[in-house]
């Protein structure tokens, strides 16, 4: 019996021996795995902290590469100006410059040699005086008077343009003129570069007090012109009020050419204007 009692303290004490080794077993195993776990969870979190450092550092780069090419831009995109057409340079007779022979061809080519002093082109800009003007800067303030939006747009490289480009005639007033002078100055001029002969009392009343059609079509053109005072920068609103090398006198060359070239001159007296609307007749076919 006594043998039996020790064979089973033997078995029981193995038992508990073998559930110790287990239990410690298990427990450094755990305790192994979640130290890996943690130095694993460490690492990922360096990872991260490392990945979002550089792709922090990239956003940075980005965004000083992106302001080094704006800057970039900017500098490409720099407004380049046409030259000013200078008036004097072009009463200059000694002065024969590309811009002063671009000038004679523009004249010429509208048969207008005297009567005019310019044609410049509504994207360019003039000089009188040492006044620079800009056309763009005319044309938006002489619609504006009219109730009237005169279109631009804005270039790749910050330049206010004209949606059209057109052409104006400029006549830098003298002492002693008068806008019906100037007027009548070209419209006799235009029609001797056709081949006809206006005489000099053509704008005068007919028999009877009634109007000529030359002077009909001198009063019609006043609702066309621009008067442009270059001391204050504004378009005149006395058209009749004109003061030497102070004023310019600007002309839409389409619109006046398109009046003129209506014109049948054999029927010229039938002209009629109210005031505001002119009809002009049409010879029969």
């Amino acid at each position: 019996m006594g043998n039996a009692y020790k064979h089973k303290n033997l078995v029981a004490a193995g038992i508990v021996v073998i559930i110790v080794a287990m239990v410690a077993g298990y427990m450094f195993l755990k305790a192994d795995t979640d130290h890996v776990g943690d130095k694993t969870a460490v690492f990922h979190d360096k990872a991260t902290l490392q990945d979002n450092e550089i792709q922090g550092d990239t956003v940075e780069n980005v965004h000083k590469t992106n302001s080094i090419q704006t800057r970039s831009r900017v500098v490409e995109k720099q407004i380049q100006e046409k030259p000013a057409i200078d008036y004097n340079d072009l009463k200059d007779v000694e002065n024969d410059t590309h811009l002063d022979q671009m000038m004679q061809k523009r004249l010429q080519d509208l048969g207008i040699k005297k009567s005019l002093d310019m044609i410049v082109r509504s994207d360019e800009s003039f000089v009188v005086g040492g006044k620079k003007v800009s056309m763009v800067d005319v044309l938006e303030k002489a619609f504006v008077k009219n109730n009237k939006i005169f279109e631009t747009r804005i270039t790749e490289s910050g330049e206010t343009v004209p949606e059209r480009i057109e052409e104006y005639g400029i006549y830098v007033v003298q002492a002693g003129d008068n806008i019906w002078n100037i007027h009548f100055n070209i419209l006799t001029e235009y029609f001797a570069s056709r081949g006809i002969d206006v005489t000099s009392d053509a704008d005068e009343p007919l028999h009877g007090g009634h109007s000529s059609g030359i002077g009909k079509i001198l009063k019609f053109s006043e609702t066309m012109v621009i008067i442009y005072n270059l001391i204050d920068e504004q378009v005149a609103s006395d058209i009749n009020l004109l003061e030497p090398l102070s004023k310019i006198v600007v002309y839409n060359m389409g619109e006046v050419f398109s009046l003129l070239e209506e014109i049948n001159y054999d029927t010229v007296n039938q002209i009629q204007f109210d005031g505001s609307t002119i009809w002009i007749p049409h010879p029969k076919t």
